[in-house]
């Protein structure tokens, strides 16, 4: 009689790398926020259902947070708040009361006189491109593709990202907040582009859609340029 097989454990924790758009709150007013993700419009279709972090470094420290009734007008829009960053410590027991712990992620860096060098691995090299629903990211260097990123498909870069194919999916460079980071493109037909964790959604109707291009982000707005022959 064959032995026994052990069973299978029911538990295995394991590390991953997950993209998480940011909210920074500047005013703690429930209907002012209402009134600013309404005006959002057809942008606000990215958050449908993606865990959201809240940035309260700008908040008032003094001022309690209305967390109940920021966190329904979030939900009602179909954000899903998972967490708070740069909390102090009554506003962290605050958002802990309300499910939300403290997430300690890497911090925006500090500005300097002189842009900080950054140094990366040598950049990974994807032969072809990525069929839709598929995903690659590259941990610490530069991404570059030499096949198309089809509709649907993902691309996520600790550094630059290049794309040598038609850009119809997304393309995400800078992801770990190095704001630096560029996105070229031989054809931009993307969905969307993103640079330290600031992105933009594009259609047809972007000047540029179909030609070569540039992604680039200065202070919270992302700039797109022709990309010099």
């Amino acid at each position: 009689m064959p032995a026994a097989q052990p069973p299978k454990p029911i538990l295995r924790f394991s590390g991953g790398v997950f993209t998480l758009s940011i909210l920074r709150l500047a005013d703690l007013s429930p209907e002012a926020l209402a009134e600013e993700l309404a005006a959002q419009g057809t942008a606000l279709q990215l958050l449908q259902g993606a865990p959201l972090v809240l940035d309260l470094g700008e908040c008032p420290s003094s001022t309690p947070l209305p967390f109940a009734e920021l966190l329904a007008v979030l939900r009602a829009q179909g954000c899903v708040p998972i967490g708070v960053r740069n909390a102090n410590a009554a506003q962290a027991a605050a958002a802990a009361a309300h499910g939300l712990p403290q997430l300690r992620g890497r911090e925006e860096p500090t500005p300097a006189a002189a842009p900080p060098v950054v140094t990366r691995a040598a950049g990974e090299i994807l032969q072809q491109g990525l069929r839709s629903g598929q995903r690659h990211y590259a941990r610490g260097s530069d991404l570059i593709c030499l096949g198309a990123v089809n509709a649907g498909a993902e691309l996520l870069a600790d550094g630059h990202v290049h794309v040598y194919g038609p850009l119809r999916g997304r393309a995400l460079a800078g992801v770990q907040g190095d704001e630096s980071a560029h996105i070229f493109c031989q054809r931009l037909e993307a969905e969307l582009v993103a640079i330290a964790g600031v992105y933009i959604n594009l259609d047809a109707q972007h000047p540029l859609w179909g030609k070569a291009a540039q992604v680039s982000l200065e202070g919270e707005h992302l700039h797109i340029i022709a990309l010099a022959k």
